[in-house]
């Protein structure tokens, strides 16, 4: 070979490498279970102001929700249970219960169920999932003309 030539195979060689690195780092970013986009994120910022309104309604109306997380070995699927009051303690029954729930581990992960009447005021779903840990809890509440909402980050634990 000629004295020199190796200089066009040496850039070619570093060229060809960094192009490598890069579609390899693209893939590994894309390919992140963890990395989650709010849906919807630019109806929710143009509509902050009625979810401002809502959480100053929630707040007068005083109800209160207390959910629970519990992963059911057997079924593959995790058992929600949740408690509805009124602002003195009293259960409130005939409600309609909407929950969206994400692991946040895994926030990409959203699971939606409505959630079916199992006495006074309680309240309880399943979710296609079996993961352990934090999940956030969106809840959209209606009994009668009254809406409420709450979001709640609970631990999922398992049980029998």
């Amino acid at each position: 070979m000629k004295r020199g030539a190796w200089w066009p195979i040496g850039i070619t060689t570093v060229l060809a490498t960094t192009v490598a690195a890069n579609l390899w780092v693209m893939r590994i970013a894309n390919d992140d279970p963890s990395f989650a986009i709010e849906p919807d994120y630019y109806r929710k910022a143009v509509t902050w102001d009625s979810t401002l309104a809502q959480e100053r309604r929630d707040s007068i109306l005083g109800w209160r929700l207390k959910p629970t997380l519990g992963i059911v070995a057997a079924t593959g699927k995790t058992r929600i249970s949740a408690i509805l009051t009124d602002s003195l303690g009293t259960p409130i029954s005939g409600a309609t219960v909407k929950l969206s729930a994400l692991p946040v581990a895994r926030a990409s992960e959203v699971h939606e169920t409505t959630l079916t009447a199992a006495g006074a005021g309680e309240y309880t779903g399943q979710l296609d999932a079996q993961r352990q840990g934090r999940w956030e809890l969106r809840f959209d509440v209606r009994a009668g003309s009254t809406r409420f909402t709450e979001v709640a980050r609970v631990d999922a634990r398992p049980v029998q």
